[in-house]
């Protein structure tokens, strides 16, 4: 009897390559996928994946394992749906997520059909996240190490792709995953976590590469207050957020913190009064519910964040509409930014969410 085939999405770092070897374990035949997502900024940063450092860490893992690795240039892809979102939440004074854009059309989007590509049945990643079964159905939830959970970032994925996904991690704590690639003398045991690496590679030139790529996005202005008082002023909205209280170069004789961008004038309006910047009504829009459909027009209980490792608060989620939602929280929450995600849990158990407007 053949074995079942899952491709593994091995960045180089510690926590793919010991979920490659855990599932290698229990049976499956595992092959290996790193993806190149970043286009070039500039000709010398083109990429050479024979000395490209995940590429040789990843490659050196699975040759240690034994297994097929491939190289898979998702890069064209990775700036339509992830680039120019982001570009697009910029120049609409959004703080983009790009982490849950990345999972829903590249990790779970593009890598799950190329996975497919090479004939596998299963995707799996490094993510610190479990996926059981409840009541029939393959649901997502929390991972075992709550300093490690990544559930928040994944529950765009829709779920006729999760039930494709495997994530052996879900059980495990970091110091549990770092002794396992100790203990089979893995290269890369004792490598930081490459979480979010993406646009630290292009560290200032990230948002250049943004404005080249797609055009202007952003403006100048001002640093006003709520009596229309004018501050200083800015070179560019895309820089602040709300609820950002550093780096504003405004003296105001109290702590200032942004209340709100307008992406039509440029002005950013601040704030001594940190309450007025905390909200206890979300409202979203591309709303991705589990488990099967919400009824547009109920009403439920929930636990819900409005940004990652945040305090999950009770609420009342109502579905709008299949794309629109309300959350009603049972206190204020600190800046509640649009373009952030908010998250909606059962326990441990991603009902859904939607991004905030």
């Amino acid at each position: 009897m053949s074995k079942v085939k899952v491709a593994v999405g091995m960045s180089g770092g510690v926590d793919s390559s010991v979920a490659a070897l855990l599932l290698q374990q229990q049976g499956y035949e595992v092959v290996g996928v790193t993806l190149r997502v970043l286009p070039d900024v500039a000709q010398e940063s083109a990429f050479d994946p024979e000395n490209d450092p995940s590429v040789v860490r990843a490659r050196a893992i699975a040759e240690k394992l034994g297994i097929e690795h491939h190289v898979a240039n998702c890069s064209d892809a990775f700036t339509g749906e992830v680039l120019k979102r982001c570009h697009a939440d910029f120049s609409q004074a959004r703080t983009p997520n790009p982490c849950c854009y990345c999972n829903r059309f590249i990790k779970f989007g593009w890598m799950m059909d190329y996975a497919k590509s090479l004939g596998a049945e299963f995707l799996a990643t490094g993510h610190y996240v479990r996926i059981e079964e409840v009541d029939g159905v393959r649901r997502l939830l929390r991972g075992r190490d709550p300093g490690k959970d990544q559930s928040y970032f994944l529950f765009w994925v829709p779920d006729e792709r999760r039930n494709h996904v495997l994530t052996p991690l879900g059980t495990y704590v970091k110091s549990e995953v770092r002794e396992i690639a100790e203990q089979n003398g893995f290269v890369n045991a004792k490598t930081g976590d490459s979480q979010d690496i993406c646009f630290d590679i292009y560290g200032s030139q990230y948002t250049d590469f943004l404005k080249d790529r797609f055009g202007e996005m952003t403006r100048p202005g001002r640093f006003v207050d709520e009596k229309g008082k004018v501050w200083n002023t800015h070179d560019g909205f895309h820089k602040y957020t709300v609820g950002q209280r550093k780096g504003l170069g405004v003296a105001i004789g109290v702590p200032a913190f942004v209340k709100h961008v307008d992406p039509e004038t440029g002005d950013i309006l601040v704030t001594g009064d940190k309450s007025s910047v905390c909200f206890d009504r979300v409202e979203m829009v591309n709303c991705e519910w589990h488990g099967g459909a919400r009824e547009v027009g109920r009403t439920f209980r929930a636990e819900g964040m409005v940004r990652y490792r945040q305090r999950a608060v009770g609420c009342e989620v109502t579905i709008v509409d299949t794309n629109k939602a309300v959350a009603v929280f049972d206190e204020p929450l600190f800046a509640v930014t649009p373009g952030q995600c908010a998250v909606f849990y059962d326990g441990d158990m991603v009902l859904g969410g939607g991004q905030i407007v």
